[in-house]
């Protein structure tokens, strides 16, 4: 049965090829059972973007490339991490932060400690924790 609705789910999202979906081996922090996402896009909600389970209608995070906040965001990341992508020196690494939007723009901060890592070539994906950074959890987006 939950095979069935998970492929209406997809159905309904009308994706136009596998190729689409991102793949998180180990889920997101706290969403371990929930392993297949596709990464939407709208100008009614640019600059972040959408990041929808296929497996559950109810499970979805608004994300923001993090270095479109703080530029140098992929060097902070342990290149052992993006290694463990596939992602080598001359490809271009893509990191994401979930975003919490606030009453004022002031108010809206992003997880920058718990960043998603994608290999978007081979559509792999992994969200790791920086240790060191320095980065918060709340980190403000302005």
């Amino acid at each position: 049965m939950k095979a069935m609705q998970a492929y209406e789910y997809r159905a309904q999202l009308n994706l136009k090829s596998q190729d689409a979906i991102i793949h998180f081996d180990e889920g997101l922090i706290g969403f371990s059972e929930f392993k297949d996402y596709v990464l939407m896009e709208s100008e009614s909600l640019a600059p972040f973007r959408l990041l929808q389970s296929l497996d559950s209608a109810k499970v979805g995070f608004l994300v923001l490339e993090a270095v479109s906040v703080i530029h140098n965001y992929c060097d902070l990341v342990p290149p052992r991490e993006w290694e463990s992508l596939g992602i080598k020196d001359k490809a271009k690494p893509l990191a994401f932060v979930i975003v919490v939007i606030g009453s004022s723009p002031q108010a809206s901060t992003g997880n920058f400690q718990a960043p998603l890592l994608i290999n978007y070539e081979r559509m792999i994906g992994k969200q790791m924790i920086l240790t060191d950074s320095g980065l918060s959890v709340r980190q403000p987006l302005t």
